[in-house]
């Protein structure tokens, strides 16, 4: 019989979702078998609202329900610090993996059992595991304090010469995402389950297979290691609930107080990952609050603010609103001359640090941009403040989060420097104008695309 490999990923705010947590709960008990390892491969512990509410200990139900054998960590998963992640690591039931976070020159929380490489004996099969994470975004992370990064493939190469001559199978446990592709052409790998790039995928590279399950536990992918590798993705979003994990989530959520009502919707604003581009109710809706609650002119929101949840219909509570961006931002404003604020529109343009050419990235409150696309790319034709192209010789305040004026990659125009008043918690002013204005924004036609003669499917301005 072949060993099985269950590998779930990214599931990020699923635990927000009781029912959804429940579901892929009940999916990976009932496809475990005595031939089966579980694996984890980062993003599990954030972002969420209850994440962030816990510093990422609301994980600990889930993990004692499943008992993987083997994590990586994600990016995300140190959302809340090192400390917090340590936290995760020490109560948590499954061995850690990571080759390319070091402290010093051992893995990262070492001391707490986490390790470079794994072995394990299986139905009389001897299986090799590597961890490694993506060294871009937690190279970058505010919270990883003197945790050194190296290159992945790199790490992953050395650590599977590590690995001992008698391993029947070698498995990369990745959260790496694009970098997935030269894990898969390492000497000796049978097979890479990956992540953090949300795509779903189950195919092979230079005849090693390669498997991405996608975002919130929607997949579950099963890999079998014979004498061929074959690899398939199981949806699992009709699958049963475990009811006893459903509820404990409902529980904690009551416990933080987070169900209290704010407001209704009376139709549906969808939350899916296609939502998250603008012109969207639910983009509009968060943008619009934070031009609110500053007072200011223009309001803008980096569209990766965003999280796919389920869409908000009847009773919305506080933590429904949250939820749309579970992330500890606060909000500032500043103040941008006509010129810059125009750069500032034209840099909507989708940044280098995502494969997404030719699309608009970025919500705005307060203003209409008008857009041309052809093959070449992207241009910002025409865009009003008030219904007036931006002077010169005006100036204008524009707020937005932490996240858009402390970040380098962004939006170049907004300067953490440059900040000139705070206006609290981005949880707060979402709340707030929910109360007070509700949440269906709908959509204005603040974004417009006048032109569109590139081929190729236009995700954004639809």
């Amino acid at each position: 019989m072949a060993v099985r490999i269950l590998q779930y990923s990214d599931i990020e705010n699923a635990t927000d979702d009781p029912g959804r947590i429940g579901r892929l709960t009940q999916a990976l008990q009932t496809r475990r078998e005595e031939d089966t390892l579980v694996c984890g491969t980062g993003d599990t512990t954030a972002p969420g609202l209850l994440s962030m509410e816990t510093d990422g200990e609301h994980i600990t139900p889930f993990f004692e329900a499943i008992e993987p054998d083997f994590s990586v960590p994600g990016n995300h998963d140190f959302d809340n610090g090192v400390d917090a992640f340590r936290t995760v690591v020490a109560d948590s039931p499954q061995q850690w993996l990571v080759a390319n976070l070091r402290d010093g020159d051992r893995p990262l929380a070492h001391d707490l059992g986490v390790r470079e490489t794994a072995t394990v004996g299986v139905d009389g099969e001897r299986i090799g595991l590597v961890g490694v994470t993506d060294p871009v975004t937690l190279g970058d992370h505010v919270t990883t304090g003197e945790v050194t990064v190296t290159d992945p493939v790199a790490a992953a190469e050395a650590a599977v010469t590590d690995l001992p001559a008698d391993c029947d199978h070698v498995v990369v446990l990745s959260h790496a995402g694009g970098r997935d592709d030269e894990l898969a052409r390492i000497a000796g790998v049978d097979l890479v389950v990956g992540g953090h790039e949300h795509d779903r995928r189950a195919d092979a590279v230079a005849g090693t297979p390669v498997a991405h399950p996608g975002e919130r536990g929607e997949r579950l992918t099963e890999a079998e290691l014979g004498d061929e590798v074959t690899v398939t993705l199981h949806d699992v979003t009709d699958a049963p609930v475990e009811a006893e994990m459903a509820e404990t989530y409902r529980d904690l959520f009551a416990e933080l107080g987070l169900n209290e009502t704010v407001t209704r919707v009376d139709d549906s604003i969808g939350r899916t990952q296609t939502d998250r581009y603008p012109e969207t109710p639910i983009g509009n809706f968060v943008v619009d609050a934070i031009r609110w609650v500053a007072d200011a002119d223009v309001g803008v929101v980096h569209p990766l603010m965003l999280r796919s949840g389920p869409p908000l219909t009847g009773d919305v509570s506080v933590g429904d609103v949250r939820s749309t961006t579970p992330f500890d931002n606060g909000i500032h404003s500043t103040r941008l001359d006509g010129e810059e604020l125009l750069a500032l529109f034209e840099s909507l343009d989708s940044p280098d640090f995502l494969d997404l050419d030719g699309e608009v990235y970025g919500h705005v409150s307060g203003a209409t941009l008008s857009w041309r696309r052809d093959d070449g790319g992207l241009d910002l034709v025409d865009a009003t403040v008030g219904g007036q192209r931006p002077a010169p010789s005006e100036t204008y305040v524009v707020a937005a989060p932490s996240l858009e004026l402390y970040s380098d990659e962004l939006y170049p125009v907004l300067d953490e420097d440059y900040i000139e008043a705070d206006h609290g918690s981005q949880h707060d002013a979402l709340v707030g104008y929910a109360r007070e204005h509700g949440i269906d924004s709908g959509t204005d036609g603040r974004m417009q695309v006048i032109a569109d003669t590139a081929d190729g499917e236009f995700r954004s301005l639809r």
